[in-house]
């Protein structure tokens, strides 16, 4: 992939966009020097003017509305990967347990052009014992965004719990899928465990707690309580 630089690094210039190994830019990002960048034209097909760009492997027409930085909110300030009743902090997905280090992953169609500055976390019942971070990818699978590595307490159960991310992240419309990451087996996230009437893909990567995978294979199935109900924020 590739990083545009928030900071002059390597001889490069500040919002320079550069190729690195995985490993630096997975660094770079979580260190909030750096964010992905990997948006591409996509020529037209009949040699008029590009019309689509490629981002993360998301199609999106560059006519839409908000295209780069938006300059307001383009849709919802809070999007969920799911729809949410009055009854959602109970009745969406079931209390479940992480297993430590493990990336849990759950797919989110975003509809439009936005700035995301978190993503929250319905938590479960039991909680204040595990420190968790959160992750958003690609379609194609790399990491466009962590908070900080160290994660944060679980704290309040069954409410959503926003991390933010270290470097708000601009997304076309498009599937990704946000990742939840837990040092401990104790606090619980609500995770879906039917996709009936869902059809949320999900699936599990196992890993080191801190270690935020540059890229990951992306579920193409649904997998019992692996994957966490969550929401992007503004």
């Amino acid at each position: 992939m590739a990083v545009t630089l928030l900071r002059a690094y390597g001889g490069f210039a500040a919002s320079a966009i550069v190729t690195f190994p995985d490993a630096t830019e997975q660094s770079l990002i979580a260190q909030g020097l750096a964010t992905a960048s990997l948006v591409t034209s996509v020529p037209s097909l009949v040699g008029g003017p590009d019309q689509f760009i490629n981002q993360n492997g998301n199609i999106a027409l560059i006519t839409q509305g908000g295209q780069g930085v938006p300059a307001q909110v383009q849709g919802p300030s809070i999007l969920p990967n799911i729809p949410l009743g009055v009854g959602a902090l109970t009745t969406a997905g079931a209390s479940s347990v992480h297993v430590a280090g493990t990336m849990n992953l759950s797919e989110i169609f975003i509809p439009h052009w936005n700035t995301w500055k978190g993503l929250a976390v319905l938590n479960g019942t039991v909680v204040g014992t595990d420190n968790m971070l959160v992750a958003l990818y690609g379609g194609d699978g790399k990491l466009l965004a962590n908070s900080a590595v160290a994660g944060t307490l679980s704290a309040s159960a069954s409410t959503f719990q926003s991390r933010d991310f270290l470097v708000p992240v601009t997304l076309a419309p498009g599937r990704y899928f946000c990742g939840v990451q837990s040092n401990g087996t104790t606090a619980t996230s609500n995770k879906f465990v039917s996709a009936n009437g869902v059809n949320v893909l999900t699936g599990a990567i196992a890993g080191t707690f801190g270690t935020v995978p540059a890229t990951v294979t992306v579920p193409t199935t649904f997998t019992t309580a692996q994957g966490c109900v969550c929401q992007l924020y503004t």
